[in-house]
């Protein structure tokens, strides 16, 4: 596709095909020169006031103006986090005992997690399943919820197992027209679409740089200026007085960089990618047939495909194994969000959207980066057909 995406095929014949862009992404070249500055020579503490403190402090504020132009807001409704999973839960630091938000059961573990959390102090909860059909919320079901006690609704923008993309506009008019604040977690659509927050009417956004070619440890959380939002991070009056502790100057940089690198013929891009996921679903159908199970809808986020397998004679696949062939066989798969993959479990995802939890046990997350191609993709096929089959052999061999 060109722009500098390719990765480097350089090494064996048959080199490993990396299929989880969901989970991370790597650092782009470009992003990695523009930190490269504040990593050897302009060192400053960006709080300092002698003159590299200061060369520092004006990295870290042209970084944010350049992040608030990408999202159509100002540069003080832009505060840096660590990443996504810290820019969540500063989000809900607006909330008092009592109150009522409104999330959903496909939620990413970084917003359930401090919600369930948030329900011991006495804030109550209401989590929406999201029609079995689409993987996505409606509109309708948000607005079943809202009651005079609704503070909050948190859904994130694009699932990131699925690819479910969620209704944002609908359900913002929805909270415009009670007076609701609304909070997205964005991370897995900042490479693929557009997010200016007037025409999405969002309150609140968190971003991750690590999935959009960016470095890891790096985030942010717009916060619409009329938003109260107490700090979670105490001990220091950086971001406004909304996140304590010194900036890391080297990656908010990075962050900007990728945000500009991201925004480099997205439509084009996303169009591609798209295509590449949509033949990587007819070529492994074409491959398993009826064996093969799609739990990705059609209007799709372009680079997640979440698949599953038939169980032979009742009997599932076993998940770890199936991605341990497939590493062997050089396909970097996981079996949903890198968060939780350190034990095989059946996805929360899938489980809320009414798949039965043997098949659930079974899935494959492949996700596309705008450096796949379609190479990658006859080989990824060409793998999970051959593991899949040996596997599904030898089940009905040992039945």
């Amino acid at each position: 596709m060109g722009d500098g995406w390719s990765m480097s095929k350089n090494g064996p014949k048959s080199p490993p095909v990396y299929m989880d862009y969901a989970a991370t992404t790597p650092l782009d070249p470009n992003v990695l020169e523009a930190m490269m500055p504040y990593l050897r020579s302009n060192y400053g503490n960006a709080s300092s006031v002698h003159q590299m403190g200061r060369i520092a402090r004006g990295a870290v504020e042209d970084s944010r103006e350049k992040i608030a132009q990408h999202l159509g807001a100002r540069p003080e409704e832009i505060i840096f986090t660590s990443g996504a999973t810290e820019a969540n839960n500063l989000a809900f630091n607006g909330l008092s005992a009592g109150e009522h938000l409104i999330t959903s059961s496909i939620e990413h573990k970084a917003v359930l997690e401090p919600i369930k959390s948030l329900e011991s102090y006495g804030i109550r909860v209401t989590r929406i399943v999201p029609d079995s059909s689409t993987g996505a919320l409606r509109g309708e079901d948000i607005a079943n919820s809202i009651n005079a006690n609704t503070h909050m609704v948190s859904v994130m923008y694009v699932n990131n197992e699925t690819g479910a993309v969620t209704p944002l506009k609908e359900i913002s008019a929805l909270c415009g027209e009670n007076n609701i604040f609304l909070h997205t977690d964005a991370a897995q659509a900042a490479g693929w679409f557009p997010l200016n927050m007037d025409k999405l009417g969002v309150d609140m956004m968190s971003l991750s740089g690590h999935k959009i070619y960016g470095p890891k440890g790096i985030g942010v959380l717009y916060v619409r200026d009329h938003m109260d939002l107490s700090p979670q991070m105490l001990g220091g009056s950086q971001e406004r007085g909304r996140r304590g502790g010194t900036e890391n100057v080297a990656a908010v940089v990075g962050m900007a960089a990728a945000m500009d690198r991201i925004a480099i013929n997205r439509d084009t891009h996303s169009s591609h990618i798209r295509k590449l996921r949509q033949e990587l679903e007819a070529k492994l159908a074409n491959v398993l047939g009826e064996q093969l199970i799609v739990n990705t809808p059609i209007n799709a986020a372009p680079h997640i495909l979440n698949v599953a397998f038939q169980p032979v004679d009742g009997n599932p696949l076993d998940g770890e194994m199936l991605l341990l062939n497939l590493d062997i066989e050089g396909v970097y798969a996981s079996s949903g969000s890198a968060c939780t993959s350190g034990a095989i479990t059946p996805s929360h995802v899938l489980i809320a959207l009414g798949v039965p939890e043997p098949i659930a046990r079974t899935s494959l997350r492949l996700s596309l980066g705008r450096p796949t191609s379609e190479e990658d993709i006859s080989r990824v096929v060409g793998c999970i057909g051959k593991v899949v089959k040996r596997m599904l052999g030898k089940r009905q061999h040992d039945g």
